[in-house]
């Protein structure tokens, strides 16, 4: 069974991980979280509510010079996402009223903020195309199991040729969500309920040809694409509470359960050059930041800390990875050193 270890090895991961280089990047008394690494790594977005309120802020890879972009203290920001040039940034707001979120796109530097989506429902979760000209995002109506994927034109000004303002690719309102561009741009993983459960689904970039890819009774989601778009992750749960990471090729041949532990595996992210794997477990009792193999094998815990570890996102050069905990009584956003750790 894949990534299967016991107690005498927990203890040698202790020890082994023990001098991990960490750091605080944001050690401030508020809640910071979401880090987000810009294209090139030079800084890390995040989300912080050291002025009141949540706001989207950057900041150096060393944590200097930390500044709040959106400045808007009457509503909340949040779920920063780079464009691929590092150029722009999209996110989340309630600024148009508390009851719903939209989606908002500013220059990197927090200039010229404007609305993306304001179609009158709930949007959020949005996601750039690999050439940066579309991002996909999440609607819904509110109502609890309705969901459904949208595309529109990255700038907000242009028309989807095929449709309008907006596309709505799924079109059914049937828990669709958490949508994932391959790297090619031609395809977009999701998750979807209409099924009765949760499954990872896969259709074209026009909402053509979708495909249920898992097709499984367990609840699936949270789908990621390797690099080199040949294999798709997911998190697959038991129903108990409990989950497992699980890869499969990107045609849903193959799938394997990388973790298969009793415990709750969530979070995966690959590395750049897709040959580890990151992701949280609370396999040793508290949520912990670990680190394996595309295989499985090899598993390390990074953060090692009785403290809530989660979050955790690669840096582009894959040598370093940003996370968030609450082990000085606070949330902060941490840097861990993964050289020395493989």
């Amino acid at each position: 069974m894949y990534g299967r270890i016991g107690c005498a090895a927990l203890a040698t991961i202790a020890v082994a991980s023990a001098g991990a280089s960490q750091a605080n990047l944001t050690n401030n008394p508020g809640f910071d979280g979401s880090p987000a690494w810009s294209p090139d790594g030079s800084k890390i977005a995040f989300v912080s509510n050291r002025d009141g309120d949540r706001e989207v802020y950057v900041m150096n890879a060393d944590g200097s010079e930390q500044v709040n972009l959106t400045a808007n203290h009457e509503y909340d920001e949040w779920d920063p996402v780079w464009s691929n040039d590092g150029s722009k940034i999209a996110f989340e707001s309630d600024r148009h009223g508390r009851t719903s979120g939209w989606n908002f796109i500013m220059n990197a530097d927090g200039s010229d903020a404007d609305v993306l989506s304001s179609n009158g429902y709930i949007n959020g979760d949005p996601r750039w195309s690999p050439d940066g000209k579309w991002i996909t995002f999440y609607t819904s109506s509110g109502r609890l199991g309705n969901g459904d994927i949208s595309i529109m034109d990255s700038e907000g000004t242009e028309y989807v040729a095929w449709y309008g303002k907006y596309l709505n690719l799924t079109a059914n309102g049937l828990g669709n969500r958490n949508p994932a561009w391959s790297p090619d741009g031609f395809r977009i993983a999701f998750a979807s309920q209409r099924d009765d459960n949760g499954e990872i689904y896969v259709m074209d970039e026009d909402g053509a040809e979708q495909v249920n890819l898992t097709n499984s009774p367990a609840e699936d989601d949270f789908p990621a694409w390797s690099s080199d778009g040949s294999r798709i992750l997911f998190v697959s749960g038991h129903g108990t509470g409990l989950s497992d990471i699980w890869v499969m090729a990107e045609d849903g041949s193959d799938p394997r359960n990388l973790t298969d532990a009793a415990s709750t595996n969530q979070s995966p992210a690959w590395s750049p050059d897709a040959t580890r794997i990151v992701f949280v477990s609370d396999r040793d009792g508290n949520r912990e930041i670990y680190l394996m193999n595309a295989d499985g094998g090899g598993l390390i815990n990074l953060s090692n800390d009785p403290a809530r570890d989660d979050s955790p996102t690669w840096s582009p050069s894959g040598d370093r990875i940003a996370f968030v905990t609450s082990r000085d009584g606070n949330r902060e956003i941490y840097v861990v050193d993964v050289e020395g750790n493989s």
